[in-house]
């Protein structure tokens, strides 16, 4: 990923779809006093997180008021949005899409929004004269349910454009060293995805994303994986594995130009 200076901060963005200029996007890190949660739910400060929203919006024009947030659930329920569902969940954490984990719109300029804190949030461009868009909270329930799967069928079925001209970017996420799982969580992994330490399994969050979005028909090199581990780096990403249920939340903002 590419790293931008944000008024003494640091913004991530995937090369590809920064290149093309259709897409407009960041993934928000922490700031340098540990701060920068975008959440405002689980009794988090709200006033600080819109802030948050607000300041990282601006560094890519556009409207924090105008977001469409999703109720994530680890589940795996898309929601396709319009002008219609504009700044649902935006300012206040009872508007969000209840049961949601994706967005996807064909609305240039509705910007849509992926909270994490170690599962990957994934956004998937699909080009063309109905371009669509869509940000994906792809946790490992969510992957186990064919939550990208789905999501490339409807972008398809929604632009007319193959899977094989679509781009993506798997944002930060825990890494295969820190994720150790349970033998359920290691069942529903890909083979390839899953490896055992000593008596315990650990699994490839970003890789068993990155499967799926090819295993749907995107070509490999269109498929940008960000390779940072949330639990290894405190100074930038928040953790729920590394900190528990209260911490803060990053977010990938995106948008069609």
């Amino acid at each position: 990923m590419r790293e931008n200076q944000c008024d003494g901060r640091i913004g991530l963005a995937f090369e590809g779809l920064s290149r093309g200029g259709a897409v407009k996007h960041v993934f928000t890190t922490r700031d340098r006093e540990g701060g920068g949660n975008l959440g405002l739910s689980g009794g988090r400060d709200q006033d600080a997180a819109r802030l948050e929203r607000a300041f990282w919006s601006e560094q890519i024009g556009l409207a924090s008021a105008d977001w469409v947030v999703g109720g994530q659930i680890h589940g795996a329920t898309i929601a396709v949005v319009d002008d219609a569902q504009r700044g649902r969940g935006a300012l206040d954490p009872e508007s969000v899409l209840a049961e949601t984990d994706g967005l996807i719109t064909q609305t240039r300029g509705l910007p849509l929004y992926v909270a994490s804190a170690d599962c990957a949030a994934v956004v998937i461009h699909a080009p063309g004269s109905q371009q669509a868009l869509a940000v994906i909270h792809a946790g490992w329930r969510g992957l186990a349910a064919g939550i990208l799967t789905q999501a490339v069928t409807q972008l398809a079925e929604l632009s007319g454009t193959a899977p094989s001209e679509f781009l993506a970017g798997v944002g930060p996420c825990i890494g295969l060293t820190h994720f150790e799982v349970g033998d359920e969580v290691a069942d529903q992994a890909p083979r390839s995805r899953r490896v055992r330490f000593g008596d315990r399994w650990h699994v490839d969050l970003a890789g068993w994303a990155h499967d799926q979005l090819q295993e749907a028909g995107m070509v490999l090199g269109n498929i940008e994986a960000s390779g940072l581990d949330t639990a290894e780096l405190p100074r930038l990403f928040f953790s729920h594995r590394r900190d528990g249920d209260s911490t803060g939340r990053m977010g990938l903002i995106a948008a069609l130009a």
